[in-house]
């Protein structure tokens, strides 16, 4: 059976397809990557099912599927969604006299206030307003023409009857079955922990990203069902690197899920390789992303932020800024700057040759010859380079008075700069020396950057990937359910109580999500000021931490997972353009471009190459800069040292 695995960007959709489909004489793995349709994302969804269904040789998507048993779907459709702010109107209900610092600081409280929801949209009720008083405040809401409400109130962590009743009373008041029905949310069954700030913010994030999500979620299962009568279930990314069904997600669970498997396939990576502290650098088309890996785990922190919102609760650590291939360049002040507005897939970089006259990343990266004009996207568009040095001329060159190539290098140089302060701030959060660290670049233009960004900011070791321009789909497919739980507790006792629970809950989700509770591995932590504990046990866990504050239970079901010993083939390596300037190299040789020697990926597995080189796999190019060294595995993954390390 074959599993596919998609990652939805900004600006690209990636996939990757593995397994086998003897009906098709087909034992394989290989990535597929289409533009994202931003209006649609299932557009794009679909559109990697057909290639995939082109590549294994299936007559009709139906076919495919027939073979398919797993597809699983990380994306950053949250994210946009709360980046952008175009979520639908909301309605907040909190306890009296929290209108206006909603249980926190006004600064704090302003990162969510104006945004995510208006002040006007905002009530307050006392902790013993009668049902009649609630039923006006409801109504007062729902006449602003809010689409959501939430109900947050003082306290509701250790009670949250308040809360459940409101709720009823609202769908006993705005039945589903009425047009005017209104989804109200209480917090307390979002996040359970004690800060009714962070209870707040989370609980106006999830229900500010929800309807897109759901939307989408529901139309891509939906058309998979009906229309092509499949008989499976999409998984959806979660933010812990575990996938779950659509029935079993909440928003929040998906936010930033599409970058974090990057992260998580990282960290996989780096428990193989015995690498112990990775910067793992993540460069798509709308933004850049820093993440951090230490001893093969993702790094997490307690009092994160999303998009500046702060919330105290555990979440991987990620920066991110307004930086990728279609980040828009200009000239201000005898500077270049880039960002943070971005051309997308549509209409896209002046390469594109799609009525884009803005110069971008990527079209200073086609006119100094790091990208092949003739290989973007498995070769499917052929980019226009005159278009690009006509942009790049235009919008930087004529204003600093710099030649084509100059300007384009200037355009690159800010780039690498960016980033690399991206990476050397990620690492001063973690007490890192950089040179001391190992920097893992994907995504589409990371591996473009690697050794760019690394010498900057003075590490001496990058690794990349064949699957490095779908990093993210390489983390999902090897991601299984996973379900995270739990409780802020005062007590042993209490955390005995809610491990109960919370063990219940994980039994329901999976068994209601198709699962053998009994297959599936739990681990416990607890979490004190005497310290963390885990283990396979919560009394286990219990027995080393004296004053338990936080119970967490992992529930983990394993499924099968991409095996890259047992295949061989990628479609990153089937369509490498056979052009002037690359001809050596498509043919398995070493050809030329930009004046650098260029090498197909295909050809180099076992190898070792010296920069300034370039690797085209079709879908992807490496970029190792002058004084570094390449040395390619098997499996088409290398690692670059410098100075000889």
């Amino acid at each position: 059976m074959l599993n596919i695995d998609i990652d939805t960007g900004g600006t690209m959709t990636d996939g990757l397809v593995s397994g086998s489909a003897p009906r098709f004489g087909f034992n394989a793995v290989f990535s597929v990557k289409v533009e994202t349709t931003p209006h649609d994302v299932t557009i794009a969804f679909m559109e990697v099912l057909e290639a995939a269904r082109r590549r294994v040789g299936a007559a009709t998507l139906r076919d495919l599927l027939d073979g398919v048993a797993l597809i699983r779907w990380s994306s950053t459709i949250t994210s946009n969604v709360l980046a952008q702010k175009t979520g639908p109107k909301l309605g907040l209900m909190v306890s009296a006299g929290h209108e206006d610092d909603l249980y926190t600081t006004p600064q704090d409280a302003a990162t969510v206030v104006g945004s995510l929801v208006m002040r006007e949209n905002i009530t307050g009720i006392s902790a013993d307003a009668p049902d009649d008083e609630v039923r006006t405040a409801v109504k007062g809401l729902f006449d602003k023409g809010i689409r959501r409400i939430n109900i947050s109130l003082e306290g509701a962590f250790e009670d949250s009857s308040r809360e459940r009743a409101i709720v009823a009373m609202i769908d006993a008041q705005y039945p589903d079955h009425f047009l005017g029905s209104i989804p109200a949310l209480p917090a307390s069954e979002i996040l359970l922990r004690p800060d009714d700030a962070t209870r707040t913010f989370v609980s106006l994030i999830n229900a500010y990203v929800h309807p897109s999500l759901a939307t989408t979620l529901y139309r891509a299962e939906e058309t998979l069902k009906q229309e092509h009568s499949w008989r499976g279930n999409v998984l959806v990314g979660h933010i812990n690197g575990g996938v779950a069904r659509i029935g079993k997600t909440t928003a929040f669970d998906t936010i930033e899920s599409g970058p974090l498997f990057g992260t998580h396939a990282s960290a996989h990576e780096a428990a193989v390789h015995g690498d112990a502290k990775v910067l793992a650098i993540d460069v798509g088309g709308t933004t850049a992303k820093a993440s951090a890996v230490q001893d093969g785990r993702v790094v997490d922190r307690e009092d994160g932020h999303l998009f500046g919102i702060p919330v105290r609760t555990n979440l991987p650590l990620l920066r991110s800024i307004a930086l990728g291939g279609g980040s828009v360049a200009r000239a201000v002040d005898a500077a270049v700057t880039l960002g943070p507005d971005s051309m997308g897939a549509a209409p896209g970089p002046a390469c594109y040759g799609l009525g884009g006259r803005n110069a971008t990343t990527t079209d200073a990266l086609v006119l100094l010859g790091y990208l092949s004009p003739t290989a973007f996207l498995d070769g499917r568009r052929t980019l226009d380079v005159e278009a690009a040095r006509a942009a790049v001329v235009r919008n930087v060159g004529d204003p600093l008075g710099l030649s084509a190539q100059d300007a384009a290098q200037r355009i690159v140089d800010t780039a690498f700069d960016m980033t690399a302060d991206l990476a050397r701030e990620t690492a001063a959060e973690m007490g890192w020396d950089p040179a001391d660290t190992t920097v893992y670049a994907f995504g589409g233009n990371g591996p473009l950057f690697a050794t760019g960004v690394a010498e900057r900011i003075g590490a001496r070791a990058v690794r990349l990937f064949g699957f490095g321009n779908v990093l993210s789909a390489y983390g999902s497919a090897i991601s299984d359910v996973v379900h995270v739980y739990e409780s802020a507790v005062h007590s042993s006792v209490a955390a005995r109580a809610a491990a109960a629970t919370l063990a219940d809950e994980a039994r329901r989700d999976l068994r209601g999500e198709g699962f053998d509770p009994d297959g599936a591995a739990l681990v416990w932590e607890v979490r004190g000021a005497s310290g963390t504990a885990v283990d396979t046990s919560v009394e286990g866990a219990l027995s080393s931490v004296a004053d338990p504050a936080l119970v967490r239970l992992t529930a983990r079901f394993a499924l099968p997972s991409l095996d890259r010993d047992a295949t061989a083939d990628t479609a990153d390596t089937a369509d490498t353009a056979d052009t002037a300037d690359t001809a050596g190299a498509a043919a398995g040789g070493t050809g030329e471009r930009g004046g650098i020697p260029t090498h197909n990926w295909a050809s180099v597995a076992g190898s070792a190459l010296t920069g300034p080189a370039l690797v085209d796999g079709g879908a992807f190019t490496w970029l190792i800069g002058p004084g570094w060294s390449l040395d390619v595995d098997a499996h088409g993954d290398a690692v670059a040292t410098r100075g000889g390390n």
